[in-house]
């Protein structure tokens, strides 16, 4: 159903500014998972090598074993992966009811990237802005 995975990719603050035509070369690039309740889809500290976008259910994000939050459809995790393959999952996240996702691996979004360099460009402007909010936030008076 790509018209499904387009319109949950197209919810995704990471593909905010990408075009229909660049938003359905992602969704072309994901790939249906299901998880079942108590699965955990990523663990904290392993090697990510994906991104995923809930398409339904809920799961919650553990750091340390304790619960940070609980997310639904539409939000997504792991875009780090993407670009930093194997780079170590900084929390979990475990499915809390049937779960169904869309994700990407960083060795399907390379090439993606290599077809489609518009995607790349705008992907990086998305992420130097959050990382400049990042500072801006760590180095604001407490």
């Amino acid at each position: 159903m790509p018209d499904e995975r387009i319109e949950i990719m197209r919810r995704v603050a990471l593909f905010d500014e990408l075009s229909d035509r660049e938003l359905e070369a992602v969704a072309n690039a994901s790939k249906e998972r299901r998880f079942d309740t108590g699965d955990t889809v990523v663990g904290e500290g392993e090697g990510g090598v994906g991104f995923f976008v809930v398409a339904d259910g809920t799961a919650r994000v553990e750091i340390s074993g304790e619960r940070r939050g609980t997310i639904g459809p539409g939000a997504s995790f792991g875009e780090v992966a993407l670009l930093d393959e194997g780079g170590r999952r900084t929390a979990s996240v475990v499915a809390e009811s049937p779960l169904r996702v869309f994700g990407i691996t960083a060795w399907q979004f390379t090439p993606l990237l290599e077809q489609h360099p518009s995607i790349a460009i705008k992907i990086a402007k998305i992420l130097a802005r959050r990382l400049r909010e990042a500072e801006e936030r760590a180095s604001a008076p407490a």
